[in-house]
């Protein structure tokens, strides 16, 4: 509901030096004036947009903090509309209690990723714009982050709309050639029809061309350590890792289930996974080789044995 004053905690849900209540909507100004109180007895409602302001939050008269206000008018903020931050000291019982008092004065709590849906409908974000936005926030390598901020600036969109414009231009040249003949409408001919398609098809299949390399770069590499037993695949997990996560000893077969971790070694983030040493089994160590083509061939009565071929 676009038309209600909205506010969460903007900052992470655990202690540190700030922590941010966004306040969002037609009132998110006047709502914010009812607990904040400016040290210089300046109403934020008589602010300019990209002002700020020291002062404290109060809840009922009591003094719950000091806080720094951050004034900015719509249109231009984020979502889009009025907005303010307020910013407090980063502890969680005082941000909780702060958006406690705000909620009280007269916002609605905002659901999650409300303030990027605003800005989206509001024309602030395109659709790829504001899937960026979770993309930045858990990028976990400078790759990851610095793809994810240039679709955050456009860069995707701004490909795609070009595109599209050649599409739409190419389009309503046909329709107005073909609605109106008795106009002085110059001809389209197939060779420029054919060219237009061409670049987009082009265009858009180096697009597509990238979208596994941007997901490697986005959620890292599958990497599987494997090996015989006792050549060191625990140790290098544990030192990739950091830390040990892998039982190592001098006992074959001491690994037997997969042990997973996320690491990144320079720039480039590792899934791995320690496996089991990989060895000749009980059932094959009489075996022969197959032929090529040839199935082994396991009959109910030999089965735990060896193969019958």
């Amino acid at each position: 509901m676009m038309d209600r004053t909205i506010a969460a905690i903007s900052t992470a849900q655990g202690e540190g030096g700030i922590g941010i209540i966004r306040i969002s909507g037609e009132n998110a100004i006047a709502v914010a004036d009812k607990v904040f109180k400016n040290i210089n007895n300046k109403k934020l409602t008589q602010m300019k947009g990209y002002t700020a302001a020291f002062g404290a939050v109060y809840d009922n008269g009591e003094k719950l903090d000091e806080a720094v206000a951050l004034v900015f008018r719509a249109p231009n903020s984020y979502t889009g509309e009025d907005v303010v931050e307020l910013s407090c000291h980063g502890g969680l019982y005082i941000t909780q209690q702060v958006l406690r008092t705000v909620l009280d004065a007269g916002a609605y709590s905002a659901q999650a990723g409300e303030f990027t849906k605003r800005a989206f409908l509001n024309g602030k974000l395109d659709l790829n714009e504001a899937e960026s936005v979770m993309d930045i926030i858990s990028a976990k390598n400078k790759s990851a982050a610095r793809t994810a901020l240039f679709v955050k600036e456009g860069a995707l969109s701004k490909k795609i709309n070009s595109v599209k414009n050649d599409l739409l231009g190419l389009a309503a040249h046909l329709s107005a050639w073909a609605d109106y003949p008795e106009e002085d409408i110059a001809e389209v001919d197939d060779e420029e029809i054919l060219s237009v398609c061409e670049k987009a098809g082009f265009e858009l299949s180096k697009l597509l061309d990238t979208y596994d390399s941007g997901q490697t770069i986005k959620q890292g590499i599958d990497t599987v350590i494997a090996g015989r037993p006792n050549v060191g695949k625990s140790t290098l997990m544990n030192l990739l890792s950091g830390q040990e996560k892998s039982i190592v000893t001098d006992i074959p077969g001491t690994t037997r289930d997969i042990v997973e971790d996320t690491v990144l070694v320079g720039n480039v983030m590792l899934r791995l996974s320690d496996t089991a040493g990989l060895r000749t089994t009980a059932l094959f160590s009489h075996c022969r080789p197959c032929s090529p083509g040839e199935t082994p061939y396991f009959p109910e009565k030999a089965r735990g044995s060896a193969c019958t071929r």
